[in-house]
């Protein structure tokens, strides 16, 4: 029996389209490698028409993945005209190359990373995984109930695997009730934690969600106590941290 998540890396070209599009303001960009070639993209489709680009993005949402029969009509029209043009071309182009840098990446340190976080959490995470690549200039990470929607310039050495699996945690920590507690614990386990032990390294300072910070440095004390313990349960952890706290 495999002890590794399973991640099928893919492109869906009407997620990616909407994603784009919807990526204009300055912050959602992780980098400027190929701003260029993305507003340029993002131009053309609005001197195509302002008013089909404005209700792709507001009918698609570009933080869901959807079935064309479930988009309507006109959405397709302008979906199909885009994807013959030349500035899409390009930004489908740059995504495919990341994609497997992503899958490369991730194949790799599969073994060792999946060895670390298991030892971390004291669970097997053995589910499976599509991993919807967006554009790696734009800013993108989520878990939706087990589709993970993922984009980011790697900003460091092993940047992609570390926030992959910052994604896949989501699936076994989250609880609603308490997401912001589940989400600083993720962030300790994945964005430090797993990150010096692939890259070396010491934290504080942390890496993540910087309003999630307070809270780290509340949990920090138990969770080097933590660390240290044998047999592992990071739900346990988690249930008497919260007891405590």
């Amino acid at each position: 029996m495999s002890l590794t998540p399973t991640l099928n890396f893919r492109i869906d070209e009407n997620y990616l389209i909407a994603h784009t599009l919807s990526s204009t303001n300055k912050k959602r960009f992780s980098s400027n490698k190929h701003k260029k070639d993305i507003v340029s993209f993002q131009n053309f489709a609005w001197s195509i028409s302002k008013q089909k680009y404005l209700n792709l993005i507001k009918e698609y949402k570009p933080i869901e993945i959807k079935k064309p029969k479930d988009l309507s009509k006109k959405a397709q029209t302008f979906l199909a005209l885009l994807k013959l043009s030349k500035q899409y071309k390009k930004i489908l182009l740059q995504t495919q190359k990341y994609l497997l840098l992503c899958k490369s990446q991730w194949n790799k340190n599969l073994n060792h990373s999946s060895f670390l976080v298991r030892e971390l959490t004291g669970i097997k995470m053995i589910r499976r995984f599509d991993v919807y690549i967006s554009h790696p200039s734009l800013k993108n990470g989520m878990n939706l109930n087990g589709k993970i929607l993922w984009g980011h310039n790697e900003d460091w050495t092993n940047y992609t695997t570390v926030y992959l699996w910052h994604e896949i945690l989501h699936s076994y920590l989250s609880i609603p009730k308490n997401d912001r507690w589940n989400h600083a614990i993720i962030q300790l386990i994945a964005d430090n934690e797993l990150r010096i032990k692939l890259n070396g390294g010491a934290y504080p300072p942390f890496y993540g969600h910087k309003e999630l910070f307070p809270l780290m440095r509340k949990i920090l004390p138990l969770w080097k106590k933590y660390l240290k313990s044998q047999n592992k349960n990071i739900l346990d952890f988690k249930h008497s941290y919260l007891q405590i706290l």
